[in-house]
């Protein structure tokens, strides 16, 4: 009888629970959003994150070097592919004027992907003086890459507009999933060099691009005759690539510069922070994209006078999900990492420790990460954006220390620097909110 009454009580409150759950959702769709992108994320994440484990013991430490290198380069590329025209496909009102946006971005991302080909076989002689043979072999695909990955972007940003987020998360885990497990397949092939890391990705990549433009189907059949050109969108979002366009810019040529930096003095050095990238990756993966993605389109119809309140509730959130996960990381990396990912793997869980402070900032300030477009303040943020690159790029360049403690500094260099652009966009919803209130008196 007792256990009979145990197993009641536990079925009540799972019911509560799942109930409660439910009402939170309705109550908040915001919520709802975030939660399916991360439930989608959290799987895959961890799937990925078993993986590298295998992956790590598959391929050497310069391997992974070599492809930290490419994927650097086109996530460099990826960033700036769709001229940030990829962001105004959710602010569009009508949808036959979101699709020509989404064709004018689509148009500028096969662009980029065509020079970045050329682009790469004409620097070949580069990559092979700085890097390897086989960094040089595989640079004139890069093209291939971006168009996979920003079209895949691009896709999720119209999925965004429809608010079918899980769509969204789905693509994300056979995105990564797919991703992974090709590696891991080509490395038990016995094509453990760079093409077996490049093709077993590829496969990921293309898969999760073509089946969201499949899925697609009202993006296909939306009618346009009645709608802007795209000469004339173009014209009408001009902000987006002169304004953010730079935005993007600086932050590609972080992106590119760090591992750029670090992989011509080692690429088995390389390959051990990108494993600690990764590492670091799992929490802050979680939530970053997730949290941005819905975020961005709730902020962009956040009414005037509520912006900072918003705000300040994004960046508690994200300090609440965040602090304990990180705080037990850089306590366990040095020994975990090894343990989990090979003891050839000396420096990685140093270097996890060395980046917390500048991903843990990562996670904080996600929330508000698009909030400068929606309030109109983008110059703030490219003020923001040159700091954060000249700063690391100038420690990584001139520090006269070894590469782990210089790695050490960079972490909490980036931290401070992500401090302040929390600082930043507090002012600009403040900012915000007063013009309005403004507006409204002198009405």
């Amino acid at each position: 009888m007792a256990r009979t009454a145990e197993i009641k009580a536990d079925l009540h409150m799972k019911l509560n629970l799942r109930e409660k759950l439910q009402g939170l959702n309705q109550s908040s769709p915001f919520l709802k959003h975030i939660l399916t992108l991360v439930s989608g994320t959290a799987g895959a994440q961890i799937v990925v994150f078993l993986m590298t484990m295998v992956i790590t013991r598959l391929f050497t430490r310069e391997t992974l070097g070599e492809l930290g290198v490419y994927n650097s380069i086109v996530a460099a590329l990826a960033l700036i592919a769709a001229g940030r025209y990829d962001l105004a496909v959710i602010l569009e009102a009508e949808d036959g004027n979101a699709k020509n946006t989404f064709c004018l971005a689509f148009r500028l991302i096969l662009c980029v992907s065509v020079s970045a080909t050329l682009l790469g076989l004409a620097l070949k002689g580069v990559a092979r003086y700085y890097y390897s043979e086989a960094v040089a072999s595989a640079l004139p695909l890069v093209g291939v890459t971006v168009l996979f990955l920003s079209g895949a972007a691009l896709l999720q940003f119209w999925y965004n507009r429809k608010s079918d987020y899980k769509t969204i998360a789905m693509n994300r885990v056979q995105q990564q999933i797919g991703a992974s497990g090709g590696q891991v397949a080509f490395g038990f092939a016995g094509i453990t060099n760079l093409l077996g890391l490049w093709g077993g990705q590829t496969l990921g990549q293309a898969f999760a691009f073509f089946n969201l433009g499949i899925r697609a189907k009202d993006l296909r059949t939306i009618d346009t005759s009645n709608s802007m050109g795209m000469l004339e969108l173009a014209k009408k979002h001009w902000k987006m690539p002169v304004l953010n366009g730079p935005n993007a810019f600086v932050d590609a040529l972080r992106n590119l510069g760090i591992p750029a930096l670090i992989g011509a003095v080692s690429l088995g050095s390389l390959g051990e922070y990108k494993i600690a990238e990764a590492v670091v990756m799992v929490p802050v993966g979680l939530f970053t994209g997730a949290i941005s993605q819905v975020f961005f389109q709730k902020l962009s119809q956040v009414p005037a006078g509520q912006m900072l309140k918003e705000i300040s509730k994004a960046i508690r959130g994200a300090f609440l999900v965040g602090i304990l996960p990180f705080t037990l990381l850089y306590i366990l990396a040095p020994w975990l990492v090894p343990l989990l990912f090979g003891q050839h793997l000396t420096e990685a869980g140093y270097f996890v420790q060395a980046l917390i402070p500048w991903l843990f900032m990562t996670l904080m300030t996600s929330p508000i990460s698009n909030m400068f477009i929606v309030t109109g303040t983008q110059s703030w943020l490219l003020g923001f954006a040159v700091v954060y690159t000249v700063a690391p790029l100038s420690w990584l360049y001139f520090s006269p220390y070894a590469l782990l403690p210089t790695v050490y500094i960079l972490g909490a260099i980036m931290g401070v620097c992500l401090v302040g652009m929390l600082v930043l966009a507090l002012l600009a919803a403040r900012k915000y909110d007063r013009s309005a209130s403004e507006g409204v008196t002198n009405n």
